[in-house]
């Protein structure tokens, strides 16, 4: 039985899927056979799990799947190495890095990826939002020279791991809109869950139907001021400045939901993976933790039991999550 924290509707919309899939039926975006390849973007995708959403994506015979990262030359190894992969049914790994260096904290490094992307494929289907740094993470900027304090961090975090999601979806977002039947997927984590709140008010601002994005930065930019000012913690910000970038993450999607009804944009937690990022102390596989952005990224525009759109949901193994996790 599913824990307490799964909803009814919803919950058995993947396993749905799954279970669609093994009896051999054919995800797909929509009734009419597509033109050409669908066009997925991971950001991130060099390593961990957003090299393993890459690999499910760019296995999938329909997608060609870009992966966007810092470091051109780690993307065009992986790259290579997810080409090498070739599925039990004799299909290769359609995977290619964007030549040109994506970074979440440089705006101009984010569009230029999405001009490129606009000359090389006119569009985009997918986007997965999966890049992110974490102070934990040994290979953050390398390796970092000295101790960064929790104030520094907050300002690093928040800009790299939310405004940095937000301008990429931004920037494709035109893209995006090109395609018959696009999908945003934001990798989040339960880091993130609405619990972190120690304030009603901060959980009643995140959960508001009516949060627009100017609002929802603003609450991110005052968390950021309140650690830098010493006032977090009695203004009932948490002491993580990862699960806050990624509180806002799931908000953002919620958002995005309501303003986009023509695409599906849901949120995901992978799981805790081994990974750089928690120095692979994790307990799940990363290609585990990259199924259900698979999912999201593939299933029909309509696959809730009730023939609704599935969008504006956070989710977790498979099914619906509540963003408590309670």
């Amino acid at each position: 039985h599913p824990p307490p924290y799964f909803f009814g509707s919803t919950m058995t919309v993947l396993l749905l899927l799954l279970a669609f899939a093994s009896i051999g039926g054919v995800l797909a975006f929509a009734s009419e056979a597509p033109q050409r390849n669908k066009i997925a973007l991971v950001s991130g995708g060099n390593k961990g799990v957003g090299k393993e959403i890459a690999r499910r994506l760019g296995s999938d015979p329909d997608i060609t799947c870009l992966i966007a990262c810092r470091n051109v030359e780690l993307g065009e190894k992986a790259a290579a190495d997810l080409r090498s992969d070739v599925t039990e049914d004799g299909v290769t790994c359609d995977v290619i890095a964007l030549p040109i260096p994506f970074d979440l904290a440089d705006k101009e490094s984010i569009e230029a990826c999405a001009k490129y992307v606009e000359d090389e494929f006119g569009a985009l289907d997918i986007l997965v939002n999966n890049a992110a740094i974490c102070f934990n993470d040994p290979t953050l900027y390398g390796v970092l020279k000295e101790p960064v304090s929790f104030r520094d961090q907050a300002d690093i975090t928040i800009k790299t791991n939310y405004f940095g999601a937000l301008v990429t979806t931004q920037s494709f977002l035109p893209l995006l809109k090109k395609s018959p039947s696009s999908r945003i997927i934001n990798v989040a984590s339960a880091a993130g869950r609405l619990t972190i709140l120690q304030s009603q008010d901060l959980v009643d601002k995140f959960t508001s139907e009516t949060l627009t994005i100017p609002e929802l930065s603003e609450l991110m930019e005052q968390f950021v001021a309140d650690v830098q000012g010493g006032t977090h913690s009695e203004r009932g910000w948490p002491n993580t400045c990862y699960g806050v970038s990624k509180l806002g993450i799931i908000a953002l999607t919620k958002i995005l939901a309501r303003q986009h009804p023509d695409m599906l944009c849901n949120s995901v937690d992978p799981g805790y993976c081994k990974t750089d990022q928690n120095n692979n102390q994790g307990v799940t596989d990363p290609s585990q933790g990259a199924y259900t952005p698979y999912l999201l990224a593939v299933m029909e525009a309509e696959s809730d039991e009730e023939g609704e759109l599935v969008s504006g949901l956070h989710f977790f193994e498979e099914q619906e999550i509540n963003w408590s996790y309670q």
